[in-house]
């Protein structure tokens, strides 16, 4: 896969109703005034709309969503993924297409908050009955993210938190990967 030399990814995973979409959407709006050629790929969205349309969650349908978001973002100098991303494989997966351009960052709230969050939304994330191959069933958390956002923390907080790490890795190219 080609990359444009400046792009950067920010990969944003976790559980179901963890955070990631919205942390990401805020993400983006912080980003595209100083970077208007951001672009954002929410897993959840690109399944109904985008080019995950035809993709579930069996094994290989989660090696193209992986293969299909990372192509995506790196169209763009600033990407930002939204996907649960649940095993080291996959993570794996992800690391290796983008290489050192990726920056994982694990969005992590506790059962309870997931599923009250959950409840509030139009198309339930969290599925209390999932599916064999649903990916929060084989979810392990990452041993090294680039950074670790706690959403039972004010929004606010973690967003303050998500930014300062966004805009020095794009300013010192520090923040890990």
């Amino acid at each position: 896969m080609k990359h444009p030399p400046a792009s950067t990814v920010f990969w944003l995973m976790g559980l179901p109703a963890s955070g990631k979409t919205t942390l990401a959407r805020r993400l983006l709006a912080h980003l595209q005034p100083e970077h208007p050629g951001c672009g954002l790929y929410d897993a959840d969205e690109q399944r109904a709309t985008g080019v995950l349309r035809d993709l579930g969650w069996s094994p290989q349908d989660r090696v193209a969503t992986i293969e299909a978001l990372s192509h995506a973002a790196v169209r763009h100098p600033i990407g930002i993924v939204t996907l649960v991303t649940s095993t080291p494989t996959e993570r794996r997966l992800a690391a290796d297409l983008l290489g050192e351009r990726l920056h994982l960052i694990h969005v992590r709230a506790p059962e309870e908050l997931r599923h009250a969050r959950d409840a509030l939304r139009l198309s339930p994330a969290y599925r209390p009955t999932p599916a064999p191959d649903a990916p929060e069933l084989s979810w392990t958390d990452p041993e090294h993210p680039a950074l670790t956002l706690d959403t039972t923390a004010p929004l606010d907080a973690s967003e303050a938190t998500l930014f300062s790490f966004a805009d020095n890795v794009l300013h010192n190219g520090r923040g890990g990967g």
